[in-house]
């Protein structure tokens, strides 16, 4: 270290202190010294910052040796110098000036990790770089950078074998990314370099549970950079500027969801978005003039916040970051973090936000600029999953409508709508299909899609699960059951259901039995619980159980409803895959003796009860509806419909018939007629009436538009000459194993006394749906 001392000595005291320990650190980095003598660690530090260390300005920043702010900008002891800047300019603008990085135009950016392999020059580049945008990044010391070099903690990037930028930052114990630095040469600005080092840094930490930089306030045209990243700014802090100043905390959170957010979005509620108008009416001091304030008061009643589960866009917070009034900015923006905020999830909702803003038009947006905040929220909503937006913007509401469509899960309505609708459903259906209608949903094998994209979709937090347990699980099934570990997707392969089964003897039994969080939950799990004994039966046995140790309360209840016996260490379902009398079944299961006939068919589904005398009507329903209704195929006489969850749970029919209507609990036999599109005249099917009432076509398609089968257009059809319509809902539909028809038909129906045609509802002997359900080319 001699020759380190002698060099130090020809400084101040205090240089040479601040010197020797810059050294000193350099020295004893294993990948630094191998590189670097001492006299050339000296004279760069010296050279760098030895101006300020003598005449004394850097005296006062020695504090901050040992403690750097997470920012991309000047250390906060500092004045922004915004023409020095490179922050502001790093933004990928979809509109590149004519900067461009010098003799390479067209070299791509590669980015890396420093470690060992640091040579010389490459550490001199970067200093240099730090050095050059010293004004805005604000002092940092070489030790610094060698600290982060030794912990992996730093990122570069370069084009045509020059270094064009750089990242730093810190790992915290929570598990966050804390960025440092971002830096961007001068010559390499407006080329999306920035945004690629971040988010290099992201997929170099996979288990990062969220990334933060604080940043200033008074740095003009940073937001953007932040927002292209994802970020939101979720709160605000006193920085340490001489001339006072205030920095923004921007967050993005990465990774799995956490406890309560996941309680959250896997309780089965509807999820609510809320616009930002709507946040401010809520939230704003009372002072402020908000003239829809009373209307969007009405959400905070404790009972509509029981049924659903509200939540915002992260954009949300950048829109609240633009209220000039300092107090009133981080009062809504404080108030408001106890709403849940939307994940954003990078490529998925820069599609979606592409699609809609092409959908609503350039002439529209520059009329009403305050659109493209409002899409914003609206892509992160649909790509949530979302079943409303909430908004007070009456533009909106037209231009939303309009760009989703009539047949959009998502509904953007009014404050006191929504109160409304959910006054309407509390007492009304849990079983939604019409939330599985729209998306096209087949199964997939499992391996297809990445690990952790199932880990995230389908952890269960609130069964004490972690990744690592599932992860384990999914790859035991992965090597023991790969053909029969399936994931269900819609056509953007988002995840919907997972399911991992196996035939073990007389029994299926599931290891792994998953829905997607959200509103659908309860939906999903209900179809998935019918779907798994459809698995049995095609596997060939009689019995089927769930034994998935993380099984969520969602999937307990659905398998509940379907008739499994969970009281026990696992859901398990008996089938009875025939049709028989009730004597037949009580005496193998004596415990069922006395139980309602549609307890008992649920219960041992796919069972038909015979002998039962209940009342029985023929509904004739046209082809066309048929298909819709029931998944009759154009290449087949009757099948499923090719989706992943097979035929819904529940339906509505609508009709002009007034006469003859089955009550709750008849028998439905389905007559499928003739129309322009197909000629059947065949029973195809048989279900069990829910009821039916007269109601008028606004009120019938209200009333029945959670099963989202039918168009409104359609409903208004079915009216009859006094202006009403018939809606018939009926469960539990299955389809003849022999449709009926011509010959066969006419026999049972003349051994009833039955004549054709079929026309409206009728009624008939309950002993013709026994003869047809048990047809098996004679009569008994």
């Amino acid at each position: 270290m001699d020759l380190a001392t002698d060099h130090a000595l020809t400084l101040s005291p205090t240089a040479r202190h601040v010197a020797l320990r810059e050294a000193r650190t350099c020295w004893f980095d294993n990948r630094i010294r191998q590189e670097l003598t001492v006299r050339e660690i000296l004279d760069r530090f010296t050279d760098g910052y030895g101006r300020g260390v003598k005449q004394g300005p850097c005296i006062r920043s020695r504090p901050s040796f040992g403690r750097h702010h997470s920012a991309l900008h000047a250390k906060d002891g500092s004045e922004p110098a915004r023409q020095s800047s490179s922050f502001p300019r790093v933004l990928d603008d979809a509109s590149r000036t004519s900067e461009t990085i010098s003799d390479m135009p067209a070299h791509p950016v590669t980015l890396t990790h420093l470690s060992a392999a640091l040579s010389k020059n490459e550490w001199k580049a970067l200093l240099a770089l730090a050095k050059s945008h010293r004004a805005a990044l604000g002092f940092l010391p070489d030790s610094a950078f060698a600290d982060r070099v030794r912990r992996g903690t730093l990122a570069v990037a370069h084009a045509g074998g020059q270094l064009v930028g750089y990242c730093l930052y810190d790992r915290s114990r929570r598990g966050q990314i804390k960025l440092v630095h971002v830096c961007v040469a001068d010559t390499a600005r407006r080329l999306g370099v920035g945004k690629q080092l971040v988010e290099s840094v992201m997929q170099h930490n996979p288990g990062a549970s969220g990334i933060v930089a604080h940043c200033r306030r008074d740095y003009t045209g940073i937001d953007r950079f932040w927002e292209a990243l994802g970020m939101a700014p979720r709160a605000e802090r006193a920085g340490r500027a001489v001339q006072g100043s205030t920095l923004s905390i921007w967050w993005r959170a990465l990774g799995a969801p956490d406890l309560l957010e996941d309680a959250a979005l896997t309780g089965g509620l509807p999820l609510v978005v809320y616009d930002t108008n709507v946040v401010s009416d809520l939230y704003a001091s009372p002072h402020v003039d908000r003239p829809d304030r009373g209307a969007s008061l009405g959400l905070l009643a404790g009972w509509l916040q029981t049924a659903i589960t509200p939540a915002v866009s992260s954009h949300v917070d950048i829109e609240l970051n633009r209220i000039q009034d300092e107090a009133e900015r981080v009062r809504q923006m404080n108030l408001s973090q106890e709403l849940l905020r939307l994940r954003w999830s990078g490529a998925e909702n820069g599609a979606t936000l592409e699609r809609l803003r092409a959908s609503v038009g350039a002439a529209a947006l520059k009329a009403d600029p305050s659109l493209t905040d409002d899409l914003c929220h609206l892509a992160d909503a649909l790509t949530a999953g979302a079943s409303f937006f909430v908004t007070n913007d009456e533009n909106f509401l037209r231009v939303a409508t309009s760009a989703l469509g009539s047949d959009s899960m998502l509904q953007v309505i009014r404050p006191h709508e929504l109160v409304i609708r959910m006054l309407d459903q509390l007492n009304g259906p849990s079983y939604r299909p019409r939330l599985l209608a729209t998306p096209a949903l087949e199964w997939l094998p499992a391996t297809d899609v990445p690990e952790g994209l199932l880990v995230d979709a389908f952890i269960s937090h609130e069964c004490g699960e972690s990744g690592a347990s599932l992860t384990r699980s999914l790859r035991a099934c992965f090597a023991q059951n790969p053909s029969r570990t399936r994931v269900l997707v819609d056509g953007t392969n988002r995840p919907w259901a997972l399911l991992s089964d196996r035939v073990d003897g007389p029994q299926l039994t599931a290891n792994i039995f998953r829905v997607r969080r959200g509103d659908a939950a309860g939906t999903t799990a209900l179809q998935l619980a019918r779907h798994l004994r459809e698995r049995a039966l095609e596997s060939g046995v009689t019995q089927t159980t769930v034994s998935d140790p993380s099984l969520n309360m969602v999937s307990v209840e659905a398998l509940r409803r379907d008739g499994f016996d969970v009281g026990g260490a696992a859901p398990v379902a008996t089938l009875i895959a025939s049709a028989r009398t009730r004597e037949d079944v009580e005496s193998s299961f004596p415990s069922t003796a006395g139980l309602p006939a549609a307890d008992l068919e649920r219960r041992f589904w796919p069972l038909t009860l015979l002998s039962e005398g209940i009342p029985t009507f023929v509904a004739p329903i046209r082809p066309r509806y048929a298909k819709r209704l029931f998944g009759l195929q154009d290449d087949a006489l009757w099948s499923d419909r090719k989706r992943g969850l097979g035929l819904s749970r529940e339906h509505a029919y609508f009709s002009a018939a007034n006469r003859a209507l089955p009550p709750e609990g008849s028998r439905i036999l389905w007559y499928a007629t003739a129309d322009d599109t197909d000629v059947l005249r065949r029973m195809v099917a048989h279900s069990r009436s829910r009821g039916a009432q007269r109601l008028s076509p606004e009120q019938a398609h209200d009333a029945s538009s959670h099963l989202g089968v039918y168009r409104r257009r359609d409903v208004d059809a079915a009216a009859g000459k006094d202006g009403l319509v018939t809606v018939l809902r009926f469960e539990d539909t299955a389809i003849l194993p022999t449709p009926l028809g011509a010959a066969a038909l006419d026999t049972v129906l003349e051994r009833h006394s039955v004549k054709p045609p079929f026309l409206s509802f009728r009624q008939v002997p309950p002993a013709m749906f026994d003869d047809i359900v048990a047809w098996d080319g004679h009569l008994a």
